[in-house]
């Protein structure tokens, strides 16, 4: 007898979809059996930017005006000069000068000193306690996969959500919905073998399997029709979206860019019926600066500030303004004090990003003190989960308390 785990192995061999297949294959089952009531897709868009390696917070956002900053980075301390000054306490570095611009417009917040309690160091598990929402880490499932599972979309819109990478984040994952994942539109499609013939037959194996399967009486029937309809549907959509975008602006050339564009072309087509791509989600890697630090850092600023408000006024320019907001993380800050090798090691709370026309701009939350340490460690002040509840209840419309499994004090994010 075959079970689940042969099929989906089996189905690997004979087709490529560019996408997930295993997620795909095991949310649509889950998708295709049970039956929830109809949920809207209408509504707001938000964008996640996963600033991957453990931004160093305090060069990013920068107090410059405490002692115990420059005392404890006599190499790595940004120069006072060089600083985009904000106010009589905080600067923001010399590469994030187009989202300051942002900032002195008013749609930029800046979230000081976020974190969790008993904070990993670990770089896989931190980001599987962000993107599950769960610092014991036992949900088994990703806050917006919660998200999509339940209060999303319960009529199977293929891109209500979409994530531009090589694999799936686990802040996507559930077993109840079914969100793909791409590089590009070109690789987002059924595709076929390098020099098969036509018709493929790996195409062809896939439709013998959909065939064996589709008797309404079998329990790969749900899962096939889910699951090869909403590829074909999902491909034709992101295809369509390409070719008939035209952006206000140049983008910069970066990946980070591109999956951002990818993901305004998917905002402005709307989706074949109207609806728009609710949560994207985009990466950027490379901020595990131990090493090396002021190069890196100001590099990986410029681009990640570069690619955000090229968006940001894509966006604005068609008319999407009051409807998209734009929201950063990191897994972990830096230590306060730099280390022996022109750089910062693993540390813990960390500022995070939000940018949007409903957004209401300044700073939230407190800012971390820089002599009160845990272990050389800045102390949390702003629960990361406080901020995806604001973000779910006041921006998604979707109940927080369940989606996260409890309530958290909300923020005065949004106008």
């Amino acid at each position: 007898m075959i079970n689940r785990r042969s099929f989906l192995q089996q189905s690997l061999a004979v087709v490529s979809l560019g996408i997930g297949v295993p997620s795909v294959f095991s949310k649509a089952v889950a998708a295709a059996a049970e039956e929830k009531a109809s949920a809207s897709v209408a509504g707001k868009t938000l964008i996640v930017v996963q600033m991957a390696g453990g931004v160093d917070g305090l060069n990013t956002v920068i107090p410059y005006t405490d002692a115990a900053y420059h005392a404890g980075r006599s190499a790595l301390a940004v120069p006072e000069a060089d600083m985009l000054i904000v106010d009589d306490r905080i600067a923001f570095h010399p590469s994030l000068a187009a989202l300051k611009s942002e900032y002195d417009a008013g749609n930029l917040a800046v979230i000081e000193g976020v974190g969790y309690p008993q904070p990993n160091l670990s770089h896989f598990k931190s980001m599987d306690i962000w993107q599950s929402a769960d610092p014991a880490n036992s949900a088994g499932e990703g806050w917006l996969g919660r998200y999509f599972e339940g209060f999303a979309d319960a009529e199977g819109h293929p891109l209500v959500g979409l994530s531009v990478d090589r694999s799936l984040p686990s802040a996507f994952a559930a077993e109840g919905a079914s969100v793909p994942t791409v590089l590009d539109v070109e690789s987002f499609r059924l595709q076929s073998a390098r020099g098969a013939p036509n018709p493929d037959p790996r195409l062809t194996s896939l439709r013998k399997l959909y065939d064996l399967y589709r008797p309404a009486s079998t329990p790969f029937a749900a899962l096939l029709d889910t699951t090869l309809d909403g590829a074909y549907d999902a491909s034709i959509e992101l295809a369509a979206a390409h070719t008939a975008y035209e952006p206000a602006i140049p983008y910069p050339e970066s990946s980070l860019a591109s999956g951002l564009r990818l993901l305004a072309e998917l905002i402005d087509a709307g989706g074949s019926d109207g609806s728009p791509l609710r949560v994207g989600h985009v990466r950027i890697g490379g901020f595990d600066t131990h090493t090396d630090q002021t190069a890196r850092l100001d590099e990986l600023l410029l681009t990640t500030s570069g690619a955000i408000a090229a968006f940001w006024q894509d966006i604005v320019s068609h008319g999407h303004g009051e409807d998209v907001v734009v929201m950063t993380w990191s897994e972990f800050g830096r230590r306060v004090r730099e280390n022996g090798q022109a750089g910062t090691d693993h540390g813990t709370a960390g500022p995070m990003f939000l940018l949007g026309s409903s957004v209401k701009g300044g700073f939230r939350g407190e800012p971390p003190s820089l002599t009160d340490l845990d272990d050389g460690n800045l102390r949390f002040t702003t629960d990361f989960r406080s901020v995806y509840a604001t973000i779910l209840e006041r921006w998604l419309e979707a109940p927080a308390d369940a989606i996260l499994g409890q309530r958290f004090d909300q923020l005065d994010l949004f106008v």
